[in-house]
């Protein structure tokens, strides 16, 4: 009876040795919540295999715990080691949401200001949507990440982290700016209050918040 209480504390430390670990590297991690909750639980299946092995060699099961988790290392150690993975993969999720949702933006404004390029020439388009040049450097710079963090680096030059997670930035700056400068001239202008400006504004507002959202979130990333 002894010995199994014995078994019994030492396989409770066991387990809170290893729930402490992986919750500490769950604090530690920044980036998508799937692809952190993958990594954890992978991480958690070698712990756990990690000491079964110890534990069957002989050794007692909080002995093999601690043994296993100086083998991962620390929980800062590990996470600097997946903060490249997660960085890109922020980036690319993030850069793939502004593509998703401009169309989404757009097309209120597109309807609200019916510019007829056709009618009146570049020019004319330009005064009256001048965050055109913007929306094709976002666009490009979107385009240029996704085919470089993607399957399409086996055959074009590869996107580290960083310069990935600065792309997601600049991107939510474009369109934070974007946004903000539609609003302003759709508000200075006089125009009369109509259902289409209120769903374009709308439209606007709510991405300015994703993009700030995003320059948050992108400030506290591990870049490895």
């Amino acid at each position: 009876m002894a010995s199994h209480r014995i078994t019994t504390h030492t396989d409770m430390r066991r387990e809170d040795a290893l729930a402490r670990y992986v919750s500490d590297l769950a604090a530690e991690l920044r980036g998508p919540r799937r692809r952190r909750e993958a990594i954890l639980a992978e991480l958690g299946d070698g712990l756990d295999q990690a000491t079964k092995d110890r534990v069957a060699s002989g050794l007692p099961a909080d002995q093999a715990a601690e043994a296993a988790i100086t083998q991962f290392g620390s929980a800062h150690a590990v996470a600097e080691a997946f903060a490249g993975e997660l960085t890109t993969a922020y980036a690319r999720r993030t850069i793939g949401c502004f593509i998703a949702t401009g169309p989404l933006v757009g097309i209120w404004w597109l309807l609200l200001l019916h510019p007829s390029p056709w009618r009146t020439g570049l020019i004319a388009l330009l005064a009256a949507i001048p965050v055109i040049p913007l929306i094709i450097i976002a666009i490009a710079t979107a385009g240029g990440t996704l085919a470089t963090t993607g399957r399409l680096m086996r055959w074009l030059p590869e996107t580290g982290p960083r310069r990935a997670l600065a792309a997601a930035t600049a991107i939510a700056m474009l369109c934070l700016i974007i946004d903000l400068t539609m609003i302003t001239m759709i508000m200075v202008s006089g125009a009369p209050t109509r259902p289409l400006m209120i769903i374009a504004v709308a439209a606007s507002l709510t991405r300015i918040v994703c993009s700030i959202t995003t320059l948050r979130h992108a400030s506290l990333m591990r870049v490895s």
